[in-house]
């Protein structure tokens, strides 16, 4: 079922279909433009009526207040632009591709402040704006209930569909439907509410329907919108919580509040990018860990922090009889870093072990190996055959091959692990191919293909690398891809293996050379054995 879906959802966009974008990206960035002007009117307004004397305070200029805001929202509106853009004109379009451009471009335009303060002010501009942010905001959603094969997968995401539809085609006309009129929190809550119902569909398409590719996919999708929300949520904290801050005061917060903001919105269109150009696809899963772990990391230095700051408070109010609150937040710092020092690397030891187990380590794992197997065996056949099991095991894969240069310039099969049989088409190399492992670059193949890597075995000559072979890499027992650092592990793998391989080849050739040697100088012997006895039956 997967797989019919998949073929017909990526299916490509006629040309007439992908003329419409050019038209799209000129309405949206009309519409983009109008809206910086407007919001460089706001800010200007905003500055010298409401924060004059906090900027005076801090010797900050009215303009660097308007610019300071104004250039990280470009920033965000740009990244969903560009991203879209790029998403829409990539050299094989489908309809996937193409109707995720329209979402970012359209959604891009509508969730920075720039068109906000245009939409939320009464003026000429206000229905059709409220149109374009709409229609925007619904497509995007809809756009996470489709991803990544283009279909609907139940009857309740067409039904959610039908209801974000006409909802956004009845809110622009009737400002109690309006989610970005609501007080306080509540358009937070109404947009926290749509986009969760995408990450639910992308959960139950993660377990229920996706193959490997498109779960990992999945996982920036749903990466991407966490970051994004959390982000939000997070920034926005101080005006959630405390209701008595009033614009104003509240400059320094919002100051620090709005680069992190931005940060945090720009991972969302950087993740919809990786995941459908599926550059870098699998690491994620290393992403994740990180994140987890870092995040983990964070709230506990914050907690040995306080409890530090609070203990050692109580001690100097009991011994000195005041807090001294200043010198135990002091102390607490050294308190909390000492501490957290002491238990990092046992910390990440317990994340890489828990969190992320399935992480390949050629680094360490083929350094113990490689002199073992270079040691115990002067034969390159042997070897050979060790290294494609070893490799195998310690990378989880299905099966792998080494081929090598034979004495006519030509790529032979040498050695293979769990494969009786190779497609012709398998092994041969286009001189494109190996134009690009000469320079040490390992190939990454499609996903039907017999071998999903192909690692260049090199050689050091000089400054220069030679390439002597190729490892060819099958897909792993699990199903999922190869992270960017995994495929590092292997071009390092290469490079020793090679060395490895071509120092077996050498003492091989020299015990055959030696061998020759014997050989020779025993034929030589006995023929001086025979001359000599020759001349004991002829006396003269």
């Amino acid at each position: 079922m997967t797989q019919a879906i998949s073929k017909q959802g990526y299916s490509p966009v006629p040309p007439l279909v992908k003329s419409i974008l050019p038209v799209v990206i000129v309405a949206i960035t009309i519409a983009g433009i109008a809206a910086v002007l407007n919001r460089f009117e706001y800010l200007q307004h905003t500055a010298a009526n409401d924060y004059r004397p906090y900027l005076v305070k801090y010797g900050l200029s009215e303009q660097f207040y308007v610019y300071f805001y104004l250039i990280f929202e470009l920033l965000i509106a740009l990244a969903f632009m560009i991203t879209g853009v790029l998403i829409a004109f990539r050299r094989q379009a489908t309809w996937i591709s193409v109707f995720a451009a329209i979402a970012l471009m359209m959604f891009g335009a509508t969730v920075p402040p720039p068109l906000h303060s245009l939409i939320i002010k009464e003026g000429t501009f206000s229905v059709s704006l409220h149109v374009l942010r709409s229609i925007g905001l619904c497509l995007f959603v809809i756009f996470f209930y489709i991803f990544p094969d283009g279909r609907f997968i139940s009857s309740w995401t067409r039904i959610l569909s039908i209801v974000l539809v006409v909802w956004s085609l009845i809110w622009p006309f009737y400002p109690a439907l309006n989610p970005y009129r609501l007080p306080g929190v509540f358009p937070f809550l109404v947009l926290l509410f749509w986009f969760s119902t995408g990450v639910i569909v992308q959960i139950y398409r993660y377990f229920r329907v996706s193959n490997h590719t498109e779960k990992q996919q999945t996982l920036w999708i749903v990466f991407g919108l966490t970051v994004a929300f959390m982000g939000d949520l997070i920034t926005h904290s101080p005006w959630y919580l405390f209701r008595s801050i009033d614009t104003g005061p509240d400059l320094i917060i919002s100051l620090i509040h709005h680069p992190f903001f931005a940060l945090s919105q720009l991972v969302l269109p950087i993740s919809i990018c990786v995941s459908i150009f599926r550059f870098g696809l699998w690491n994620i899963n290393f992403i994740i860990n990180r994140t987890l772990f870092f995040g983990l990391a964070t709230a506990l230095l914050a907690g040995l922090w306080e409890v530090a700051k609070r203990v050692l408070g109580g001690i100097f109010e009991k011994f000195l009889g005041t807090h001294m609150e200043p010198l135990a937040m002091g102390l607490a710092v050294v308190v909390a870093t000492l501490l957290f020092g002491a238990t990092f690397k046992h910390l990440e030891r317990l994340a890489d072990r828990y969190l992320f187990p399935s992480k390949v380590n050629f680094s360490k794992d083929l350094s113990e190996f490689l002199p073992e197997a270079l040691a115990s065996t002067h034969d390159s056949g042997e070897l050979l055959q060790i290294l494609v099991e070893r490799t195998a095991e310690i990378a989880r894969i299905t099966h792998d091959a080494i081929f090598l240069y034979n004495p006519d310039g030509e790529l032979q099969l040498e050695a293979t692990y769990n494969l009786n049989s190779i497609d012709p088409e398998s092994g041969r190399f286009s001189e494109n191919l190996i134009a690009k492992m000469q320079d040490g670059k390992v190939i990454t193949q499609e996903e039907n293909a017999t071998f999903s890597l192909l690692v260049p075995l090199l050689t050091t000559q000089g400054k220069k690398f030679k390439l002597i072979g190729i490892l060819g890499i099958g897909p792993r027992t699990d199903g999922r891809g190869f992270s960017t650092e995994e495929i590092s592990s292997f071009k390092a793998l290469g490079i020793k293996a090679g060395t490895a391989i071509y120092i077996a080849q050498l003492n091989q050739e020299n015990q055959m050379q030696f061998q020759k040697k014997i050989i020779s100088l025993e034929g030589r012997i006995e023929a001086m054995k025979k001359q000599q006895g020759n001349s004991d039956e002829n006396p003269l």
